[in-house]
């Protein structure tokens, strides 16, 4: 579960290291995020020559959660760290590689018929593996 002031771990090859919650994007008046969300982010620490700036604001895709995911069939998934995925406004992916593995509600996410959205689905194919 993500919380506003949570830090994160990056978990793409954008140049960004940590990253901190600003603000939960979704229905309503939400208070935490799970996998599949889109949040607010800033950076706290990144490798300059990358194509990520200081003091921007930028879209994560949270990939990861150190809280326990209960999926319908009745199994259980915990990752070891709370990993997110650094995109422009636009829903444009800064990466080129995913390190690690990503839930799959993220392409069950993908699937859904939003036009924002379907950049999700090319996170899908550069992940190596999907849990």
């Amino acid at each position: 579960m993500i919380k506003v002031e949570s830090v994160l771990r990056i978990g793409d090859n954008s140049g960004a290291k940590l990253a901190r919650c600003i603000k939960i994007i979704g229905v309503g008046n939400k208070k935490t995020a799970t996998c599949g969300d889109v949040i607010f982010i800033t950076l706290r620490k990144f490798i300059s020559s990358k194509k990520v700036k200081k003091r921007t604001i930028y879209l994560g895709l949270i990939i990861g959660v150190r809280y326990w995911l209960v999926r319908k069939d009745g199994s259980c998934l915990k990752f070891f760290a709370n990993r997110v995925l650094v995109f422009n406004k636009q829903y444009k992916f800064l990466g080129t590689r995913v390190y690690g593995g990503i839930a799959k509600e993220i392409k069950i996410q993908s699937m859904k018929e939003k036009k924002d959205r379907k950049s999700f689905q090319k996170v899908v194919s550069y992940s190596s593996l999907i849990v």
